[in-house]
């Protein structure tokens, strides 16, 4: 505030705090040592870049850093929650999975913020796939984004339900296994196709994602 943006007293801006609600404030003093400011909150209302449509992203461990950039954009979209989960095809092994899960918390701040979310999205630490299944809320439509699939897509799936929790489940690279596809589909999981190309695993959530908030936010 006072290095970077260089706020004097008087100025306005909108603070958040991470609970969905936006807060319209002025600047009144500022301290030097030690270093703080204080506010008047001037008035109050909920955040206006919040989806109502809540998507939690059950992603396949990619490989690399492909994680970070599906977090930070996933956020962007308008993601609600992201579960990383480990597979029979994940390549990659988690060594310390508290350190990664706060790694990706840090992304999670700063892509909120970057775009004006009126929450800071979860991001769980990696799980293996059975943990997922019982991560998964029975009341929510679920979604497996399946690359055999070739006929039903989010927009078949989606027109004639009215708006509740998605649960998007997205492969690593190689998909889900056959027994993980047959897991998901004995909980419910209905398998969609996003389009005639297959996509990498770090674009198909981020694709999925923008089709359901497009059809169901209108």
């Amino acid at each position: 505030m006072l290095h970077v943006l260089r706020l004097s007293i008087g100025c306005e801006l909108i603070l958040c705090d991470g609970q969905n609600t936006d807060f319209c404030a002025r600047l009144e003093t500022i301290t030097a040592k030690p270093e703080s400011v204080t506010f008047t909150i001037m008035s109050q209302s909920p955040s206006n870049t919040e989806s109502l449509i809540q998507v939690t992203l059950f992603q396949g461990l990619p490989k690399g850093d492909k994680l970070d950039w599906i977090i930070e954009k996933c956020i962007e979209a308008g993601i609600y929650r992201i579960i990383p989960v480990c597979t029979a095809r994940t390549v990659v092994k988690v060594k310390d999975p508290v350190k990664k899960a706060e790694r990706f918390t840090r992304i999670s701040e700063s892509a909120a913020g970057q775009c004006m979310r009126g929450i800071i999205p979860y991001i769980s630490p990696p799980i293996n796939f059975s943990d997922a299944l019982l991560e998964h809320d029975s009341n929510s439509l679920c979604l497996l984004a399946y690359e055999k699939e070739r006929i039903r897509t989010v927009k078949c799936v989606l027109n004639n339900i009215h708006p509740r929790p998605i649960s998007l489940w997205v492969g690593p690279e190689g998909g889900f296994d056959d027994s993980e596809v047959k897991a998901l589909e004995d909980i419910g999981a209905v398998p969609i196709s996003l389009g005639p190309r297959i996509l990498r695993t770090e674009t198909a959530g981020l694709v999925a994602l923008a089709q359901i908030l497009c059809i169901w936010e209108n």
